[in-house]
């Protein structure tokens, strides 16, 4: 099965691609989020996508309530749209990783893209 997984923002999502043979994510694109469902749909399509895992921000100290509420409606509005499965998935400190992986590595990807790499990495390693 193919999976697409988003880090959703407030102004970006980050999205990363992988399969469950192989269990590994890669970094895929950054989309803006206004109109973000209408060019997933594409994606999903173009990619051949079965499965689709969010990153949810569990909320903690410095995590906004509001936040949380966007990311929500955004799944709640891509459910309506695409009919595949949807797994969440914790996302916490994600950028922080993603920061780390452009400072040690010199990663050329998007914070955003690298979130979406490592949220769709913990969950296939979950798997």
């Amino acid at each position: 099965m193919h999976y697409l997984g988003i880090d959703f923002g407030l102004k970006y999502c980050g999205l990363a691609i992988g399969d469950d043979g192989a269990r590994i994510a890669t970094p895929f694109s950054r989309i803006d989020t206004s109109g973000a469902v209408d060019h997933l749909v594409k994606i999903i399509d173009e990619e051949g996508i079965d499965s689709i895992v969010v990153g949810v921000p569990v909320q903690d100290e410095g995590r906004s309530e509001g936040q949380v509420n966007k990311t929500t409606e955004f799944i709640s509005k891509l459910k309506s749209v695409v009919k595949l499965p949807i797994y969440t998935q914790d996302e916490r400190f994600t950028t922080a990783e993603a920061n780390r992986l452009k400072e040690e590595f010199g990663a050329d990807r998007s914070d955003d893209e690298l979130a979406a790499m490592l949220i769709l990495q913990s969950y296939f390693d979950e798997l």
